[in-house]
């Protein structure tokens, strides 16, 4: 609650961060009610000073309907505007909507092409998504060798999907020599 107070005293000085901040604690009711309606202006007023996080927050929440209704076109476009500033979580949602065709066509290399900006600043995400990638070879030559190190990044980072799939590469001999003790 006392959060909620200081980020609402900055925010009414048009302060972005506290913007964001106050979408966020609406969106999830932390030291307030839950209240969507609030969530949105809130992280409306902080993207519309460029705030990356709340710009793909809108993204997000414009993709899967959350307190709003669902619009692929508006998840699209809010998602770039922070994707095109270098935010590497919304350079992730845009490979992950090329990758499904949520509102889009298709497109696997548009989807490699945000997955590599994001991977490439360290989003384990982004990491698995590229070993996914090159591991099926979408929108990219099919290539072991690239998939197993994309996969290896991300599992360096927790990345339990990453862990799970280097273990099966490694059962099965996939890209990889077989070596059960590896995959354990």
């Amino acid at each position: 609650k006392k959060a909620v107070k200081w980020f609402q005293r900055a925010a009414h000085q048009e302060d972005e961060l506290a913007q964001g901040w106050l979408g966020y604690m609406y969106q999830y009711g932390s030291g307030v009610l839950q209240d969507w309606d609030e969530s949105i202006k809130w992280y409306l007023k902080a993207a519309n000073q460029d705030h990356q996080f709340s710009q793909n927050r809108l993204g997000q929440l414009y993709e899967y309907g959350d307190g709003v209704t669902q619009d692929y076109a508006q998840a699209l476009s809010w998602f770039k505007k922070a994707a095109d500033q270098g935010y590497a979580d919304a350079q992730t949602n845009l490979g992950e909507m090329y990758h499904r065709g949520d509102g889009v066509n298709k497109d696997y290399k548009k989807a490699v092409k945000w997955f590599q900006k994001a991977a490439d600043q360290e989003d384990d995400l982004a990491q698995s998504w590229l070993g996914y990638m090159y591991q099926y070879g979408y929108g990219v030559p099919q290539d072991w060798d690239e998939s197993f190190k994309w996969f290896l990044k991300a599992a360096n980072q927790d990345h339990k999907f990453a862990q799970n799939t280097l273990g099966v590469m490694y059962k099965k001999g996939d890209g990889v020599p077989q070596d059960y003790a590896q995959a354990i």
